[in-house]
């Protein structure tokens, strides 16, 4: 399937509504009433940065993972092919749902139901107009092939948009852990949709942008129209807790570079690593503001190159060639993390950790030649299998990060893992007369990966102070 490139109507369409949000901003009168008990410097303490952080980061990604969107949707086909569970759905308006709860039950939040709801529907105005126009001018087909206007997410904008709003009712008005949940509920609808198999990776990246650029601007319009109305007493003594246990979530996604390009020993040859992605969560439980206990548990993929492998010639006679799925690799490894505050809310972070890894099953696949492929009765056939065992891993990393509001910060991180693991290889030697494919196992001793790489990325936090 061809993925059509975004648009250079979209992208000034972007950095458009980005320079909008400046203009915005930098005339606004409203200003936060936590108050940070350490001095910032002046770039990081601007409006139009605070606002506009986190939706670079995930307009930046989408550009960075678009030529990396098969790959990520092969791996989900390859794991939960079958996923049809379609609480993306419903889940979308949760965030905004435990807004009128909390309303209801008289929970203050930082404006009044009045003004909120005024907010709200500016934001969605904005977020509906975003979206709608971007996906009637960009017109990607969806994983699925049902319609052209995948991108960008819908549901994800619609929900990041609702996450931002209840945490700048509440999560920024004395409740953290409910502004954290809100972007967890919209984090799950995001991959609801990419599991449901309804969107790529890039939209909902961008949506989550948008959803979040939305409720800015909504906020700023109201802001400008109702003045101080509205608005809830400050809370007080409530100062960004710089010294405090740095307990932290984190969804995090990088650039994987193998640092072993072989894939097996003389069995395949001539079949190596490219470099690939990894993504994943982690958190950690902090004992004092310096040292942690945490865990990680991600995924990284490499797609592989087969253009040269050795194949037998009667193998070629009735193939044009080999494709070979992409090796991945989940973890869950658990450790000590490391925190050093630095001046103007920067932090040096660091983990060791050490746990067990496993590798996904997968296929080499010949290409038959259109002649052969009513005799074989497929156009794909595959010539051998592998799965990886089991095995233990480890992983460290170093990262520098910079808070951006009381529970939010952005991480910029390299980090190592490693795991070999041995491989069991089943090789195409029969066909009967009914097409049932007969496989022989090679000794152990050639299937053997190590899977070492090295990971340059972003993350987003959420302290948990």
């Amino acid at each position: 399937m061809l993925i059509p490139c975004i648009s250079k109507l979209n992208l000034k369409f972007l950095f458009l509504l980005l320079f909008v949000l400046h203009t915005a901003t930098a005339n606004a009168q409203y200003t936060d009433s936590l108050l940070l008990t350490q001095p910032v410097n002046s770039f990081w303490k601007r409006n139009i940065i605070k606002k506009t952080t986190v939706p670079l980061i995930l307009f930046g990604t989408t550009a960075f993972a678009w030529p990396h969107q098969e790959t990520v949707r092969e791996v989900r086909n390859r794991f939960i092919p079958d996923f049809h569970y379609r609480y993306d759905d419903y889940l979308q308006y949760a965030p905004a749902a435990a807004v009128v709860a909390l309303n209801a039950f008289n929970v203050k939040g930082k404006h009044t139901p009045k003004r909120t709801f005024i907010s709200y529907a500016f934001s969605m105005g904005i977020m509906g107009a975003m979206v709608n126009g971007i996906k009637s001018t960009s017109k990607v087909e969806r994983p699925d092939g049902s319609s052209n206007n995948s991108f960008p997410s819908g549901h994800t904008a619609t929900a990041f948009m609702n996450a931002t709003m209840l945490d700048k009712e509440y999560g920024q008005y004395g409740y953290p852990l409910i502004g954290i949940s809100g972007y967890a509920m919209a984090t799950a609808t995001a991959l609801g949709r990419g599991l449901n198999n309804r969107h790529w990776i890039t939209d909902v990246l961008a949506g989550a942008g948008v959803g979040i650029i939305s409720t800015e601007l909504g906020y700023f319009v109201t802001d400008q129209i109702m003045k101080n109305r509205g608005m809830n007493a400050p809370v007080k003594n409530n100062p960004v807790p710089i010294s405090n246990n740095p307990g932290f979530v984190e969804l995090h996604v990088g650039y994987a570079i193998a640092t072993s390009k072989r894939l097996t020993g003389t069995a395949h040859e001539n079949i190596f690593n490219k470099d690939g992605f990894s993504m994943g969560m982690e958190g950690a439980w902090f004992l004092n503001k310096n040292i942690g206990i945490g865990g990680e548990f991600a995924f990284t993929s490499f797609p592989l190159n087969s253009d040269h492998a050795s194949l037998d010639p009667n193998i070629l006679e009735i193939s044009n060639g080999l494709y070979t799925q992409a090796l991945g690799v989940k973890y869950l490894n658990i450790g000590p993390y490391f925190s050093l505050p630095l001046a103007n809310n920067w932090f040096i972070t660091a983990k060791l950790n050490a746990g067990i890894s496993s590798g996904s099953n997968g296929n080499f696949i010949l290409d038959i030649k259109p002649e052969y492929q009513k005799e074989f009765g497929t156009a794909e056939l595959p010539y051998a299998r592998y799965q990886p065992k089991t095995a233990g891993s480890w992983s460290v990393g170093v990262g520098i990060q910079k808070r951006i509001g009381r529970n939010t910060a952005i991480k910029a991180y390299t980090s190592y893992f490693a795991s070999t693991h041995k491989f069991d290889i089943d090789v195409l030697n029969d066909i009967d007369n009914d097409g049932h494919l007969g496989y022989q196992r090679l000794p152990e001793t050639q299937g053997k990966t190590r899977y070492n790489n090295i990971t340059f990325g972003l993350g987003i936090t959420a302290f948990i102070w």
